[in-house]
């Protein structure tokens, strides 16, 4: 079994994301952890992702997200959210952290 390397949290992010109620805190995680596997600030979420999160409170900390200007949703109707995560305060996407991305064979094997 591979465990996932990721890149490291940008903690001005995080600590940005941390101050919000509800599950805020918990979709800015799942987010982030969705991009850095893809090493992109961009992430098209739908519900199979959503990893124990209702669609409401998924909804409700999108817009919290959105409020601080940590991420700008694209919403279609039909459609999967196209998110990015954004530069804290910014509309710039956010710089993931230079790291490792992704699965690296070999890493996290339990034998």
């Amino acid at each position: 079994m591979h465990s996932p390397t990721l890149t490291p949290v940008r903690l001005d992010w995080l600590q940005a994301a941390a101050i919000l109620p509800g599950k805020s805190l918990h979709i800015a995680l799942l987010l982030y952890t969705l991009c850095s596997r893809r090493g992109l600030p961009l992430v098209h979420m739908t519900r199979r992702m959503l990893d124990g999160v209702s669609r409401d409170a998924l909804y409700d900390g999108l817009v919290r997200l959105e409020e601080l200007r940590l991420v700008n949703v694209s919403r279609l109707p039909g459609r999967a959210h196209q998110i990015t995560l954004l530069e804290p305060g910014t509309d710039r996407a956010l710089r993931m952290a230079v790291g490792q991305v992704g699965v690296k064979p070999g890493m996290g094997v339990y034998r």
